[in-house]
């Protein structure tokens, strides 16, 4: 299915508001726009509620949330919760802490939880609202480009375990999405990238020419004017949300999302929060696109698109850490969030704009050996290259 692309058509409005859905079996509103924050009153306002709870990053706090957050304790009764940058708060010890947090202040079943943040606030914050009482409501206000043009548009809420990412979780809707992309003006480089490597990805699995519209927006510096953000940012969106409205469970076809997420989440791990989510997942999508090559499915030309609009569009340059080993992210991989048996199994690519499908469910099983050899060869290629030629990172 192609996408219908936005760029020229979609006019620039700030302060308007963009109605959407998520498609999902619960769908969520979704509202988009830039500079809405003064509008977001008017849709709390539709629901009843007794108290709120407001949750954020300390640093989040002070460049957008205080703003939001005095709105709503103006009018409302609105306790603030500050929560553990980054990947830290996707833990069980910080679940704990914040269920029995929300008891003890007295939460009930009208409560409305708020997650103003990333995708790891909004993770924690549907987590906790999915089991507290068997499920209370919460809104997500995503102040990322990840959050904004990807894991809102999702049910999946998760924490991370001890051998993995994202594996204890559950499929809870928020009552809806509030994105205003004036929130990523100031987003740091390496953070935006990581928002937008999942649009590229978006491309790669379903729509080969939505890669000739991010070839022409991106810029290695990843430097956007206001309005060119706000279109980029709606434009991921819609990519995403193609693909949704053909599976919203993302159980079967919506399983393409995951390219490059097994190699990707494998390094992530290992990595304990040294590199950013998206910068594990651009290392692997160049991975699955050298396995896709390996058995047959597409060109080196096609391996070759990756590594031009990851490094050379988009600006993710760094080499791969050294403390991955073949071994280590074999291991890692294992022990994936979407392990189906013992083999291991990966989203493939059959041509761009196209995933592989032998075996009914999008995930493509492979034999370790062959996998293993494609690991080795990547990681020594990529050795090679920057000891020949250095970090190539702006």
């Amino acid at each position: 299915m192609k996408i219908q692309l936005n760029s020229q058509t979609l006019a620039w409005e700030p302060c308007k508001v963009i109605a959407l859905s998520t498609h999902l079996e619960k769908p969520s509103p979704f509202y988009f726009g830039y500079d809405i924050h003064n509008q977001f009153l008017l849709e709390l306002k539709k629901y009843s509620f007794d108290q709120i709870f407001f949750f954020t990053e300390p640093h989040l706090l002070d460049l957008y949330g205080k703003e939001l957050y005095e709105q709503i304790s103006a009018e409302f009764p609105c306790n603030l919760e500050l929560v553990p940058p980054g990947e830290k708060c996707k833990s069980f010890t910080i679940l704990e802490e914040t269920c029995e947090n929300l008891i003890a202040k007295g939460i009930s079943k009208k409560s409305i939880l708020l997650a103003f943040g990333g995708g790891t606030v909004g993770n924690l914050v549907g987590l906790a609202s999915g089991m507290i009482y068997r499920g209370i409501r919460f809104v997500e206000i995503p102040t990322s480009m990840t959050g904004q043009t990807d894991s809102t548009l999702s049910n999946k809420q998760a924490i991370n375990g001890k051998t993995g990412k994202n594996h204890f979780g559950l499929y809870h809707a928020p009552l809806f999405i509030w994105v205003d992309t004036k929130y990523l003006k100031t987003e740091p480089a390496f953070s935006r990238r990581s928002g937008i490597i999942e649009g590229i990805k978006n491309g790669f699995i379903s729509d080969a020419i939505f890669l000739d519209y991010l070839e022409e927006a991106l810029n290695p510096d990843v430097k956007f004017t206001d309005e060119e953000l706000y279109k980029l940012a709606y434009n991921i969106i819609v990519s995403k949300l193609e693909i949704l409205k053909q599976d919203p469970s993302e159980k079967g076809y919506g399983i393409i999302l995951e390219y490059g997420h097994t190699f990707g989440h494998g390094i992530e791990w290992l990595e304990k929060g040294k590199i950013s989510h998206g910068e594990a997942i651009s290392f692997g999508m160049k991975i699955a696109a050298e396995l896709s090559k390996e058995i047959g499915l597409i060109s080196q030309e096609d391996v070759e698109k990756h590594y031009y609009l990851i490094e050379e569009k988009l600006g993710f340059k760094n080499p791969l850490p050294e403390t991955i080993t073949t071994e280590r992210l074999m291991e890692a991989m294992i022990a994936d969030n979407k392990k189906t048996g013992e083999d291991l199994r990966f989203v493939l690519l059959d041509k761009l704009g196209k995933c592989y499908n032998p075996e009914g469910d999008f995930l493509v099983t492979v034999d370790h050996d062959l996998v293993k050899k494609v690991v080795e060869k990547f990681i020594f290629n990529n050795k090679q290259f920057f000891h020949v030629n250095g970090s190539k990172f702006h």
